[in-house]
């Protein structure tokens, strides 16, 4: 009979001491985070309020975090801390206050997604135009390209070409002129006899 009679007692007791170490352990999260909040590590003070707020579920501490949260420029998840405290402490004296604040950190996460969707837009025009830059040429601007890359041997080359044609059709052309001049000359010469006087034309 004793024996069980003491089991709730040791119970009890084991529990009290639990809830002694986890409070004072919310106790120094607490403390650490509002030291690191009062430095500027919003990131170290977020971690220690929400350790603390675990460990203790103290309504008080969603306030802490939403401090933190707006710290590190996270507002739309601070405004929902907020409204946790408020859900937890419906009667807060400085309710008005809370939901004031609730809007105005709203009202900068808007904000933050207009800027984020025009830099998106801006990056996204950007690569289109790079884009664009990367298109290849048409055939009349690649022909020119590729005339411009070429060696000087292959340039020396070329002109070497266009000389000897240039001298082949020359040679071709006055050779032309040449027979035409010698053709017409034979044609416009009048026959002729030779006589006592001379060359007599006309009398062959």
């Amino acid at each position: 009979m004793r024996l069980w009679a003491a089991l709730p007692l040791l119970l009890w007791c084991s529990l009290a001491a639990a809830d002694a170490r986890q409070e004072r352990a919310a106790r120094d999260d607490f403390k650490v985070g509002r030291a690191a909040y009062e430095t500027g590590d919003y990131q170290l003070a977020y971690d220690k309020f929400k350790e603390s707020f675990q460990l203790s579920h103290e309504p008080a501490l969603l306030y802490n975090i939403a401090s933190a949260l707006q710290g590190l420029k996270r507002p739309l998840e601070a405004a929902e801390a907020l409204r946790s405290f408020l859900r937890l402490q419906p009667n807060d004296p400085d309710r008005p206050k809370i939901e004031q604040r609730i809007a105005t950190l709203e009202e900068e996460q808007r904000m933050i997604d207009e800027e984020k969707a025009r830099a998106e837009a801006e990056a996204a025009a950007q690569r289109h135009k790079q884009q664009l830059n990367l298109t290849p040429p048409p055939p009349e601007v690649r022909t020119i390209i590729v005339h411009e890359g070429m060696t000087e041997a292959e340039r020396n080359h070329r002109r070497k070409v266009l000389a000897i044609s240039l001298t082949i059709g020359g040679v071709v052309l006055v050779g032309g002129a040449v027979a035409l001049t010698l053709a017409l000359t034979l044609k416009s010469t009048a026959p002729f006899t030779m006589t006592e006087l001379g060359p007599h034309p006309g009398t062959r």
